[in-house]
C-alpha cells in the first residue's frame, strides 16, 4: 500500500511540470520551388524585367551566337578545353558571369557551415591573363560597395574568395572587357540568390549587369554541376564501397558456376611418365598434327628399305612395291603411310604410325 502511494506521489510530481513547455523558432528556409532552386527569384526578375526566360542548361552548351549571357559556377570550368571555348565565345561578343563562393545549387543559405569553394587552376590562369588574381587563404571578406564603370552600388556580401584587382584591392564584383565581349567575376553568389537578392542595391547591380549584353538567350548553367549520384559518392563513398564489396562477395558465393570445379592432379600423376608423354603428344598434334614425328620415321624406313634392296640386288624395283611385299600390306596403305603430310584426325594418325611400325619390323 505504501509503495503504491509513493508511486502515485511521484507521478503527480512529474505531471505538475508538464505544462512548462519551451517554444523555439528556427528558420529553415523557403518551401516549394524556392527551396530546390536558390536562384528562382533571379529567374523571375529577369522574366518580369526583361520579358525573357532564363534558359536552364543541364549539359555543356554548344557555344554560338544564340547566347548573350552565360552564368555559371566557376568550379564548372575544370578543363583547359572548356576555358578556351568560353574565351573564344566571349571574344566574339558574349558576356560571361563567373560565380565563386556560395554558388552551389545544393548549398543551403541557412546552413551554419558550407565547404570552401575550390577554384580550378585553369580559371586562375585566366584571371592572371587579365591582371587579376585570387588569394587562396579563403579568409572572409566583407563587401559594402561595388564600383563598375563609374557606377557605385551598395551591397551586403561576405565571401571567402578574395578577388584582387590590378591594385591588389579585394573586390566583390569585377568587370573586364575581353575581345568584343565582357567578363564579370562575382566573388559572392548570394548577390543573386533568393535570400540576399533583395538586400541593399543588389537588384540595381543585377539590372546594371544585365544591360551589358547583346541580343540572345540568358543561359544559367547548373545541370553540369553535382548530380544525385555524385553527391551520394561525395558524402557516403565509404558506405557505397563497402556495399559493393559485400554484393560482390555474395554474388561469388551464390551465383551458379559454368561447370563443375576441375579436380587438381595428385603429385604422383603430375610426375608420371604417361602424363608427360600425353602433354608432349598433345603439343605436337596442335603444332602440325604430328608431321614432325612422322618425318624421321619415314626417313629411317626409306634408308632401311634401300639397304635391303642393295643387299639383295633389287635396286631396280620400286621402293613402295618392295615395302608392300616385305610387310604384306596393300600398296595403297604403304603409299598413304609414307606420303600423307598431315593426318586428318587422331585415328588416321594412329593407323599411320601402326603401319610404319609394321613396315619397320619387316626390315629389322
Amino acid at each position: 500500500m505504501i509503495k503504491r502511494m509513493l508511486l502515485a506521489l511521484m507521478a503527480l510530481l512529474l505531471l505538475t511540470h508538464c505544462n512548462d513547455t519551451v517554444e523555439k523558432e528556427r528558420e529553415v528556409g523557403y518551401r516549394g520551388k524556392a527551396r530546390i532552386n536558390p536562384y528562382l527569384a533571379f529567374e523571375r526578375f529577369v522574366q518580369q524585367h526583361l520579358g525573357e526566360e532564363v534558359v536552364i542548361q543541364h549539359t555543356w552548351p554548344e557555344l554560338d551566337g544564340s547566347q548573350s549571357m552565360l552564368i555559371f559556377s566557376a568550379d564548372l570550368l575544370s578543363s583547359q578545353l572548356s576555358v578556351d571555348q568560353i574565351k573564344a565565345w566571349i571574344s566574339d561578343g558574349g558576356h560571361a558571369v563567373f560565380l565563386f563562393d556560395n554558388a552551389d545549387m545544393h548549398r543551403s543559405d541557412w546552413a551554419e557551415y558550407n565547404p570552401s569553394p575550390e577554384v580550378p587552376q585553369v580559371l586562375m590562369d585566366f584571371l592572371v591573363e587579365m591582371d587579376l588574381k585570387i588569394e587562396d587563404d579563403y579568409s572572409e571578406e566583407k563587401y559594402t560597395k561595388v564600383e563598375i564603370y563609374d557606377e557605385e552600388f551598395q551591397v551586403d556580401l561576405t565571401s571567402r574568395v578574395r578577388l584582387m584587382d590590378e591594385k591588389n584591392t579585394p573586390q566583390a564584383v569585377i568587370c573586364r572587357e575581353y575581345g568584343d565581349g565582357l567578363v564579370t567575376f562575382v566573388s559572392d553568389a548570394r548577390l543573386m540568390r533568393n535570400r540576399e537578392i533583395d538586400q541593399e542595391q543588389h537588384i540595381e547591380l543585377i539590372t546594371y549587369l544585365l544591360q551589358w549584353r547583346r541580343d540572345g538567350e540568358i543561359v544559367f548553367m547548373r545541370g553540369v554541376g553535382i548530380s544525385f549520384f555524385s553527391l551520394l559518392w561525395q558524402k557516403a563513398w565509404m558506405v557505397l564501397l563497402a556495399l559493393a564489396v559485400l554484393i560482390g562477395a555474395w554474388l561469388l558465393r551464390h551465383m551458379p558456376r559454368f561447370g563443375p570445379l576441375q579436380g587438381g592432379l595428385r603429385e604422383d600423376q603430375i610426375r608420371a611418365y604417361d602424363h608427360h608423354l600425353e602433354m608432349i603428344g598433345d603439343f605436337h598434334w596442335r603444332l602440325d598434327r604430328g608431321s614432325s614425328l612422322l618425318h624421321p620415321l619415314r626417313m629411317e624406313l626409306q634408308e632401311m628399305c634401300h639397304q635391303w634392296q642393295a643387299k639383295h640386288g633389287r635396286l631396280d624395283e620400286g621402293l613402295f612395291e618392295v615395302m608392300a611385299t616385305r610387310a604384306d600390306l596393300p600398296l595403297e596403305r604403304i603409299e598413304r603411310a609414307m606420303t600423307e603430310l598431315q593426318p586428318r584426325d587422331n585415328l588416321i594418325f594412329t593407323r599411320t604410325v601402326a603401319d610404319l611400325q609394321h613396315i619397320r619390323k619387316a626390315f629389322a
